[in-house]
């Protein structure tokens, strides 16, 4: 099994396209497919499930993808593909208690969005126990109407907010942010001129993330551990927790007490902290393993190196350098290109481009790999390319498509992605099936031609994952909402086949 399951990793499309084959009733695909692997089965083979405890007990295992569990049945395991369309058939106390059961903290926390979490308030705005906080997920709570939370319920309901993801807010209700921490000071008694307590601190918890700079730098410092949790800091809250830390004040000590452990326990901090800030540091700064502070180094080297002769004057990279941890440090771009060597890059590719990412950096190390390795692992590298460079490469296999797409190496200009999709469709036999559509997801997608989306099959269309429409023109949209929809004689907002093409019906 162990061998199978590598395998799958490596060559996903094929072999799942052999489990669907065999038998593509919903049960037996599910028999065959392994837990970890059940985000590879496409959504149109998850509407025909009963409601017994075996079936239930087999999907509960198994792992799931947002957009495959809106077709489940919604026990407490796939919660996260709650929507109203979902459960609304269900009875009244059965979605309520859903809701409920979407409360969870830490690491199993479900991942709700903006339209679940609304969905889910509307549900029980009006039930006796709406203010009763603790029996809610965080998340709906952000929802609330204010109007009911009392004077006397004010400091439980912030404290349950406290483990909320602020950051979930689109920007239509980003208003909401406002009102909550205005709530949040008449209720705490939080004066508008001063920092916050020990204790509103701790009540406010997540809000924290919300607090602008001159709030911060005036608050406990156990403020600092609240931030620790935000997704994002401004510069000007990053500045804040500059001047709290170099007070003394903190946890961490006075300045001239840090050491390298204290900026391991700085956590995400130093993503966010200026360069000067690590001059309290000497010449620790130099082996942290911030990205950040790597990246402003490259950057002022870049800036100051001009008149470099064309030969390596600081050595060659070899891979004892590339382990170090302050490499590429001392390699401004001229040196950086004169002290490579293609076999290195070959031989250290994933080490490399782990710790290179500025543009003209993956530029030289795109050059140097040339034809010597598999276009599949260029990785980050890849985006740097140019419209010369992919008519060079060779993408025939729907596995390289697939790995030229991976989003988590960036983002692809559209004149790019339509560039390396072309290539590959050139290829006899090669189309855009379903395996082709869940490697290019939507973005890139909108990037082709009519004519080449009007060559997508209904069936093809049905069984890729969830694509990503939004920028599309609306001719596209249009076309893809009308080949989805050949496969379905009635669609209404209550049928799987309505989840299936809503997401082709524009915003």
């Amino acid at each position: 099994m162990q061998f199978f399951v590598f395998f799958f990793i490596f060559y996903p499309f094929y072999l799942f396209g052999q489990i669907v084959l065999s038998d593509s009733n919903s049960l037996k695909v599910i028999d065959n497919v392994p837990d970890q692997l059940a985000t590879q089965v496409p959504r149109v083979y998850l509407q025909q499930f009963t409601g017994d405890a075996s079936t239930i007990t087999k999907l509960n295992k198994k792992t799931w993808k947002r957009e495959q569990v809106e077709f489940l049945l919604l026990s407490s395991s796939v919660l996260q593909g709650f929507t109203c369309t979902g459960v609304s058939q269900f009875e009244r106390k059965q979605v309520k208690d859903l809701v409920k059961a979407c409360r969870r903290k830490g690491l199993n926390k479900v991942p709700l969005l903006e339209t679940q979490l609304t969905c889910m308030y509307n549900y029980i705005r009006t039930e006796p126990d709406v203010t009763k906080f603790d029996l809610y997920p965080p998340d709906v709570l952000l929802y609330y109407d204010y109007s009911l939370v009392t004077q006397s319920s004010c400091r439980s309901y912030f404290q349950e907010l406290a483990d909320a993801d602020f950051s979930v807010f689109s920007s239509v209700l980003s208003y909401k942010l406002t009102a909550l921490f205005d709530n949040a000071r008449s209720c705490l008694g939080i004066p508008s001129t001063t920092g916050l307590t020990a204790d509103q601190v701790s009540v406010l918890g997540n809000m924290c993330c919300m607090l602008d700079g001159s709030y911060i730098k005036s608050s406990d410092p156990s403020i600092l551990e609240k931030l620790k949790n935000c997704p994002d800091l401004t510069v000007d809250q990053a500045a804040a927790i500059v001047t709290l830390l170099t007070n003394g004040n903190t946890q961490y000590g006075t300045p001239s007490k840090w050491n390298q452990t204290t900026l391991t326990n700085l956590g995400m901090f130093p993503l966010y902290l200026p360069t000067s800030f690590y001059d309290k540091f000497d010449k620790v700064s130099k082996h942290m393993h911030s990205t950040e502070v790597i990246r402003q180094s490259i950057k002022n080297r870049s800036k100051r190196s001009t008149g470099q002769k064309p030969y390596c004057t600081v050595g060659n990279i070899t891979q004892v350098t590339i382990s170090d941890s302050t490499f590429p440090l001392d390699y401004d771009v001229t040196q950086f290109n004169n002290c490579l060597s293609n076999t290195v890059v070959k031989d250290n590719f994933d080490a490399i481009t782990e710790k290179v990412d500025e543009v003209e950096y993956l530029k030289i190390v795109l050059q140097k790999l040339g034809e010597v390795y598999q276009v599949q692992v260029l990785g980050p590298a890849s985006r740097v390319a140019t419209i010369d460079d992919i008519r060079s490469w060779t993408i025939t296999q729907v596995d390289t498509l697939s790995a030229l797409m991976d989003s988590s190496n960036g983002d692809w200009d559209p004149s790019l992605a339509k560039e390396i999709i072309s290539k590959y469709l050139a290829v006899a036999g090669n189309s855009l099936g379903r395996a082709e559509l869940n490697a290019i997801k939507g973005p890139n997608l909108c990037s082709l031609d009519l004519s080449v989306i009007q060559s997508i099959s209904s069936q093809n269309l049905k069984e890729a994952e969830a694509l990503n429409v939004n920028n599309c023109t609306l001719e596209a949209k249009k076309e893809l909402f009308n080949i989805s929809s050949q496969s379905s004689r009635a669609i209404t907002r209550k049928s799987p086949s309505y989840l299936l093409t809503k997401q082709f019906l524009g915003q």
